[in-house]
């Protein structure tokens, strides 16, 4: 008889039934298993991506450290008063725009690039230094951090401040910093006084650490002179033989303010003399409200809105008439369509009123055609005077300013003429602190050394 196992009724109905469940929770093992090493993965990339970030950030602190580091090389430093923006790809814009404020709408479609290529060369007969090519690496490489690349850099000369834009970059992370520095400029050779043409002082003096005269040699009655005398070298009485006498009566006499009529002038210059032709480039076309005549006194002001301007068809003060300009919110530009006179112990007065000294580039007074003249004990104190079309003459018999030294005009001095003046003693004493006159000096082809004094601001940049 054959053998027949003894399985139970219900396991033979049922067998192949554990197939399938064992398959499903194998499934299920699975699922769990491959979601557990997604969600590893997912942490993963969160945390590399987090480390890539981070990193690209250290990239762009690097870069910004390292560019400051760079600039402060005599040949780079002068790239701090001059403007780069480069376009940002995203947006087809400029990073930063002129304001230097990221994101704030005034972003142009051109590139600006005032750094590459810029070769500062000043007049032959400066004798400033950092006159080099600029060499300041715009990108560099951060080792393991990352590469960093300049983006954009904004000078703000009325505020001396300049803004610096880095981007860290680490594989596709993206990092920006951006800085505000806060800018010194150190004007080298600096022109206190500066005629185009004549220059006779007739002993008047010159004080002040840049109370440097710049004069066309041409024009002196020294013609052969070139180069440049600083006080006491052994060279310096021809300069100031040639700047004191007028070239048409000739050398000697009482021009010379000698004491009389030797062949050594009295040196009252306390800067270089440089026998050097400059001229300057500055727009000098009349703009701004019209006062009229200006012929008793009179009070103005600048606003916060920019340079503020105005024109006069002259002015004529005399007695203790005062013209008061104030500048605490602002520059003033005073353009000047007719001759001007001061007399008596009138004044010309730039104030400001939050305490603060007033700068002498704040208020410039632009003579379009003819000359200004200075008699008595007048006055015109910390202003900018440019007549590149006629003449300034002192006539003045005392000292009329409250500075330190003989002077009625406390300020700095660029005209075509330097001429018609009579022998005295009181002058022109020109302030030490010149830098709101930093943006003129490239009208002489001449160039402000900068340096950063400190970080004014560290901002964390999304584009």
């Amino acid at each position: 008889m054959a053998y027949r196992s003894p399985l139970p009724r219900y396991f033979k109905n049922e067998q192949g039934f554990a197939l399938p469940i064992a398959i499903g929770m194998g499934l299920v093992m699975l699922i769990m298993g491959t979601t557990a090493l997604m969600v590893a993965q997912s942490d993963r990339n969160s945390a590399f991506q987090r480390k890539q970030s981070n990193t690209s950030m250290f990239a762009s602190e690097g870069g910004i450290a390292r560019t400051l580091v760079q600039i402060t090389d005599q040949n780079n430093n002068r790239l701090l008063t001059r403007n780069y923006d480069t376009i940002n790809p995203n947006t087809g814009n400029t990073y930063l725009g002129p304001d230097g404020v990221p994101h704030s709408g005034d972003e142009e479609t051109t590139l600006v690039d005032e750094w590459t290529g810029y070769a500062p060369s000043g007049p032959g007969c400066s004798t400033g230094g950092g006159t080099g090519t600029p060499d300041l690496s715009l990108s560099g490489t951060m080792g393991q951090a990352g590469d960093f690349t300049i983006k954009a850099y904004r000078y703000n000369g009325s505020e001396q401040t300049g803004t610096l834009l880095v981007e860290g970059r680490r594989g596709d992370s993206r990092s920006y910093v951006a800085v505000k520095l806060a800018i010194v400029t150190i004007p080298t050779d600096f022109p206190g006084i500066l005629t185009s043409q004549t220059m006779v002082l007739r002993g008047r003096s010159v004080l002040g650490m840049h109370g440097n005269i710049y004069y066309d040699p041409a024009s002196s009655a020294d013609p052969s002179l070139t180069g440049s005398a600083a006080p006491g070298d052994a060279s310096r009485p021809p300069y100031l033989s040639a700047i004191q006498t007028d070239s048409i009566s000739g050398s000697g006499g009482d021009d010379n303010d000698d004491g009389g009529g030797g062949s050594t002038p009295v040196d009252r210059i306390s800067g270089t003399i440089f026998a050097c032709q400059l001229t300057p480039t500055l727009a000098s076309a009349a703009t701004g409200s019209d006062l009229g005549a200006i012929d008793a006194s009179m009070s103005l002001a600048g606003n916060a809105s920019g340079i503020t301007a105005y024109q006069t068809s002259g002015i004529n003060l005399d007695g203790t008439e005062t013209l008061t300009v104030d500048t605490t919110d602002g520059p003033v530009h005073l353009y000047v369509n007719g001759p001007s006179n001061l007399r008596g112990s009138s004044k010309i007065l730039n104030i400001r009123m939050d305490g603060r000294l007033p700068q002498v580039g704040d208020l410039r007074i632009m003579m379009t055609a003819d000359p200004l003249k200075i008699f008595d004990a007048a006055c015109i104190q910390t202003a900018f005077i440019y007549n590149p079309t006629s003449d300034l003459n002192l006539q003045s018999t005392g000292d009329g300013c409250p500075s330190d030294g003989e002077s009625n005009i406390d300020g700095v001095v660029w005209v075509k003429d330097f001429d018609e003046t009579t022998a005295g003693t009181s002058g022109i004493v020109v302030p030490d602190d010149v830098s709101s006159l930093a943006d003129i000096l490239g009208t002489v082809g001449m160039a402000p050394r900068a340096m950063v004094s400190y970080v004014k601001h560290w901002q964390d940049v999304k584009y």
